[in-house]
């Protein structure tokens, strides 16, 4: 009974970390985005317009912000042209 009791606990502990790994994923895209647009300003900017005219799309979603921030990262560090 007590290997079944620590099993369901240690089920509902690995959910719960991976419900707030996901939700921290989120939102460090979000806030890596902010941090380079302070950080870098009109460079940023300018790699943002890139990205854009590449085709890149701009939006909340994780799945189309995740290309875009590498994307960005990237120009600033001056490997995209």
């Amino acid at each position: 009974m007590r290997a079944l009791i620590a099993a369901v606990t240690a089920l509902a502990t690995i959910s719960i970390a991976g419900t707030a790994l996901a939700q921290q994923q989120q939102r460090s895209v979000r806030d890596m985005m902010d941090d380079m647009k302070a950080r870098y300003g009109q460079t940023f900017d300018q790699c943002q317009a890139l990205a854009t005219s590449r085709g890149y799309r701009l939006s909340d979603n994780e799945a189309d912000a995740r290309p875009v921030m590498m994307f960005i990262e990237g120009c600033i560090m001056g490997r995209q042209r």
